[in-house]
């Protein structure tokens, strides 16, 4: 809930860190900043750049998240919400911060940026609890990341908060902001309104051919059908495939091995130990003797003149440095000790601590086992087939052709729209949720055939683009019955409205509500609701209540009920104040929040009037897709 300075420390970039897997342990070292580079800069905020592939990256990363989550939505439908320009904006207040930070010296040690990614339990082995690699890639190809560009986000969001934080620390809520606070949370309102149904507005007569056609044009953007495109399409992907992989149970019994051999399989053995360095054979034999009798290690120790122990906690066998002292420890238990011959003399090896996990067993590991071979096969296979594909498209196949030789299934579309909906609205199976595919198609004039194009998890595809129906109002009577529904929708709330003002000009003369419903009759009723500025009942919708806290008391409005149709007239008639007592945490800490989401502005405010932003318009269509690159 902190807006934006704390936006500003956390990009979309930090979202990804909460919700996937990262490490790369050694590929973290030496990571430089792949985006700000070059002279592709879209935008320059002081010394800093970004780039026409940082803003096309980030913004086709945001517009996917979006789609997966409201399949049909259209980059067309995010520029007309300014969807883009958020983006943009967002970028920009980060590069004034990441400005100011390399300005002050800031900078995070690759540790660091190892000890964060690896912090995420998305990515780790479920057999070991550690870090994976192939979880790790797989996360960042799904959120359109390279690993490069991932560990440099990370490295930059941590210099990021290393600015922005301290300025958030100590602010404290003052308690009559507190106050001010729990009265305006906690009051209530007394709202009487009159409901004037649609079944006042009377019989609306049949709508004419004219009067539907001028109603489709007066409301063109309802009414206009998008761009439709037939077309082909080959695809193959590992997930296509799988059903068809077969995986023998020699190779899962190898992997099991190899795993297993590896310490893969379950997490590493560990100890706690000390270990004194002895004069000589006898007294490291008698103090680990009387060790094993159960004396105290300290005891022990002073008792044989051993001095001051080595300490290691937690330890696997190659964090020790000497192997002698290692293969001794690793072979007790916790409370055992032994006298060993090191690399510097005869020591004392005592175990505090001991861990030594048991792996699972083949047929516990099995299913895991064939994902992972399955896996590997079924890219194997989709890059067997897309050679074949490939080659016989060089020799001259149509795309057909090439897909049949390579077992590769050919997909008809018929004309569909870039959301992904048909040409009745209707989502398209196995096609809604595939942006890139819906991209490329719309991109391809008619009759061409696209490159190879990767897309999703490891998949490829072409597409041929096979007819096009361009965007068009329709005629009425492609869509007489919808627009005789809204027409008539319309009417009927503009007869309901012209009902209202009357009401509206009475009720200025003193009448009342009831006697107003009374006389009106059927269809219009008069309720009460005591509510909270965040409550809703019945009639009295979200709309309504915000409308109220907005009013005197006494003074009339005009609202709509919860299902729209049904037209309002509301009063408030008692404004009921919160009782007496102490403000509680939950509302001193939104103050804090809110104070916080001020300062973030002020902060950011000052970074972008500081720095001097330019701007190449050309560079940013083109990466935001409103234009092609030159």
């Amino acid at each position: 809930m902190l807006a934006a300075i704390r936006s500003l420390a956390r990009s979309p970039v930090a979202v990804l860190i909460i919700i996937v897997p990262l490490l790369a342990a050694f590929a973290l070292f030496g990571v430089t900043d792949v985006f700000r580079v070059g002279s592709t800069a879209a935008v320059t905020v002081g010394g800093e750049q970004i780039s026409a592939r940082e803003l096309a990256s980030t913004w086709t990363r945001q517009l996917r998240q979006i789609q997966q989550q409201s399949p049909g939505f259209t980059a067309e439908q995010a520029e007309e919400i300014g969807l883009p320009e958020q983006v943009l904006n967002q970028l920009i207040a980060e590069t004034a911060v990441d400005a100011k930070a390399n300005a002050l010296g800031l900078a995070v040690p690759s540790e660091e940026v190892r000890e964060a990614i690896s912090a995420i339990e998305a990515f780790n082995n479920p057999f070991t609890g550690r870090f994976d690699r192939q979880a790790y890639s797989q996360a960042l190809s799904n959120a359109g990341f390279t690993e490069a560009e991932f560990e440099a986000s990370v490295r930059e969001d941590l210099v990021r908060r290393q600015l922005v934080m301290p300025l958030l620390s100590g602010i404290a809520a003052p308690e009559v902001m507190g106050e001010a606070r729990r009265a305006f949370t906690n009051e209530r309102r007394t709202i009487e309104a009159l409901f004037l149904s649609p079944s006042l507005a009377g019989d609306v007569p049949e709508p004419t051919t004219e009067e539907l056609s001028a109603f489709i044009t007066e409301n063109e953007r309802f009414f206009q059908r998008p761009e439709l495109r037939r077309f082909t399409l080959v695809r193959t992907a590992p997930d296509l495939v799988l059903h068809d992989v077969e995986v023998p149970e020699e190779d899962l019994r190898q992997l099991y091995e190899v795993r297993l051999e590896n310490g893969e399989l379950a997490e590493p053995a560990t100890r706690s130990l000390r270990h004194w360095a002895a004069p000589d054979q006898a007294t490291a034999e008698a103090a680990a003797a009387r060790l094993n009798e159960g004396a105290a290690p300290p005891a022990v120790a002073d008792e044989f003149g051993l001095g001051e122990p080595v300490d290691l906690d937690d330890v696997q066998g190659y964090e020790i440095p000497d192997s002698a002292i290692a293969d001794a420890a690793f072979g007790l238990a916790r409370g055992e000790a032994a006298a060993i011959e090191a690399r510097l003399g005869w020591r004392v090896v005592y175990v505090d601590a001991a861990s030594d996990p048991v792996a699972p067993s083949f047929d516990e590991a099995r299913d895991a086992l064939f994902e992972d071979l399955a896996a590997d096969r079924a890219e194997e296979v989709v890059l067997d087939k897309l050679a074949v594909f490939e080659e016989q498209r060089a020799a001259g196949l149509t795309l057909s052709e090439a897909a049949a030789e390579a077992g590769i299934p050919v997909e008809r579309f018929d004309f569909v729209a870039q959301s992904g909906a048909s040409a009745q609205g209707f989502a398209v199976q196995g096609l809604a949720d595939e942006a890139e595919i819906l991209t490329a198609v719309f991109e391809l004039p008619e009759g061409f055939d696209s490159d190879l194009t990767s897309y999703g998890d490891g998949g490829y595809f072409v597409v041929r683009v096979d007819a096009i129906e361009p965007a068009h109002l329709p005629e009425v009577e492609d869509v007489r019955d919808e627009a005789e529904t809204f027409w008539r929708f319309r009417q009927v709330d503009d007869r309901l409205h012209e009902q209202v003002e009357a009401a509206m000009a009475r009720v200025a003369a003193g009448e009342s509500l009831n006697a107003i419903a009374d006389e009106l009759g059927a269809g219009a009723r008069v309720e009460v609701a005591t509510l909270l500025r965040t409550e809703t009942a019945g009639p009295f919708s979200q709309q309504m209540v915000q409308q109220a806290f907005g009013m005197g008391q006494g003074e009339p409005f005009e609202t709509r009920a919860g299902d729209q149709r049904t037209q309002a007239i509301a009063v408030v008639t008692e404004i009921i104040p919160p009782a007496e007592g102490p403000v509680p945490p939950e509302t001193l800490q939104g103050v804090r929040e809110g104070l916080e989401a001020d300062l973030s502005q002020l902060v950011q405010s000052g970074l972008l009037n500081e720095y001097e932003i330019r701007r190449n318009p050309d560079i940013i269509d083109q990466a935001l897709g409103r234009s092609a690159p030159q």
